[in-house]
């Protein structure tokens, strides 16, 4: 019995679902797969849903045994697709018990406040990174990581710390963030007056793996005051200036983030679920 991911995935190019394992890590796997004879004409191959499982073998047998109806034959050079929707294939790897579960649970199932996940939904789409998702490992999250004094979440880039959260103990309702973007934000005066009304201030980058050219945010709200952040065009420049760059040039190395074995699959999968259901709702709002 070895421990790794099933995984769904989905492509732009064809109606099926691949829905697979690994136990090495789900990106090498995706980027395998996109390079393979077999499933190149389908792809390029993307991350649906990722779960990290006690016995991958097991749990894979148990998620095409359920889903064989809908198993698609009619590509002879490759296996493991199907005939479902990606609300099928989520709904397919949420049924995995939690008892079979290595990684923390999925956002959805903890007792989380939906602030925090709203929070890290506006980090997420407003830096771009969902842009990014098929080279998860070269950028990592952790959610709730050991660190001392606790923490929310943990964003690395590379070696770089670029965003975090934690609590602040002496004010309950209060959370303590720290945001790494590109220096321009020195010259946004509204952006330096929501930060100073937060009791918060903008210091040149301390970090060491830094990349130059860079600004710390640092402040203190609640989740959802936090989130207002992301309406000022001045901090968006300043965060995908930074965040963009950093992630292009990861993609360009294609090389491993020092966290790479602390990021948390399962968690990322839920953000993105998130967002895209947020996304069909506004769709289905504009018609």
């Amino acid at each position: 019995m070895k421990s790794g991911w099933v995984y769904a995935l989905y492509s732009h190019q064809s109606p099926l679902i691949k829905i697979g394992l690994t136990t090495t890590s789900p990106a090498k796997r995706i980027s395998e797969i996109n390079s393979s004879k077999n499933y190149d004409p389908l792809g390029p191959w993307l991350q649906l849903d990722v779960r990290q499982v006690k016995d991958t073998r097991g749990i894979e047998t148990a998620l095409h045994r359920q889903l064989n109806q809908f198993s698609h034959k009619g590509v002879p050079t490759a296996s493991e697709l199907f005939e479902i929707s990606p609300k099928q294939a989520r709904d397919a790897l949420s049924q995995i018990p939690a008892s079979e579960l290595l990684a923390p649970l999925p956002i959805t199932n903890l007792n989380l406040e939906p602030d925090f996940v709203a929070y890290l939904i506006a980090l997420f789409k407003n830096s771009g990174i969902e842009n990014f998702r098929d080279i998860q490992e070269s950028w990592t999250f952790s959610l709730f990581p050991k660190t001392d004094g606790g923490r929310f979440f943990t964003l690395n880039i590379d070696k770089h710390e670029v965003a975090f959260s934690r609590p602040i103990t002496s004010e309950a309702s209060l959370v303590h963030h720290e945001i790494v973007v590109d220096h321009m934000v020195l010259k946004d005066w509204r952006l330096k007056n929501w930060v100073k009304e937060r009791g918060g201030f903008i210091e040149s980058t301390k970090y060491v793996s830094s990349w130059g050219n860079s600004s710390t945010l640092v402040f203190q709200s609640t989740f959802d005051h936090a989130r207002t952040l992301f309406e000022l065009p001045g901090f968006r420049r300043a965060l995908i200036a930074y965040w963009y760059e950093a992630l292009l040039r990861m993609q360009d190395r294609g090389t491993r983030s020092f966290f790479a074995k602390n990021h948390n699959y399962n968690a990322v999968s839920e953000i993105f679920r998130h967002m895209s259901e947020a996304n069909s709702f506004r769709a289905r709002l504009e018609r």
